[in-house]
């Protein structure tokens, strides 16, 4: 019952450790997805300053086609290398989630005893006169698991 508890409390401080991480690296995430969030933030207030001055002082209409067109080719080239930076780091993102989840997979691999199958071959070996030792030897797994099975059915 003890290494039951022991067990149980690894488990929970794993748990807690890997939510933990989680936290810390979202945080991350949040820290950089405002900082993208202020460049755009900010690359719109720059365009809109330039439109603004462009059509104050009357610039816009002594300028022709082509340097507005090259402006507009300019901008985009801008923004679009700001969302090629975003996409890159959403898939090393990614790539972090998905090696981490592989992770917590697992770790969360533990055969489990108490299945149906398992307690009614323990409980039938048990009344065929196997002892604790030997149910838990040919089973493959700890007395304490077949002494707890018995006690739930308060057959030991």
């Amino acid at each position: 019952m003890g290494a039951l508890l022991v067990i149980n409390f690894g488990i929970f401080i794993i748990f807690a450790l890997v939510l933990v991480l989680f936290y810390i690296k979202d945080c991350e995430i949040q820290k950089r997805l405002l900082r993208y969030e202020k460049s755009l933030d900010d690359l719109n207030k720059e365009i809109f300053k330039i439109k603004k001055f462009l059509k104050s002082n009357e610039i816009g209409s002594g300028y022709n086609e082509e340097s507005q067109k090259q402006l507009k080719l300019d901008f985009r080239n801008t923004i679009d290398d700001i969302y090629a930076i975003i996409e890159k780091d959403r898939e090393y993102v990614d790539n972090k989630l998905l090696i981490i989840e592989d992770k917590i997979k697992e770790l969360n691999y533990f055969p489990s005893s108490s299945s149906n199958v398992d307690d009614k071959r323990i409980i039938s070996m048990f009344k065929d006169g196997w002892s604790v030792e030997s149910i838990a030897k040919e089973l493959m797994i700890t007395k304490s698991e077949v002494e707890f099975t018995l006690k739930l059915v308060n057959l030991a």
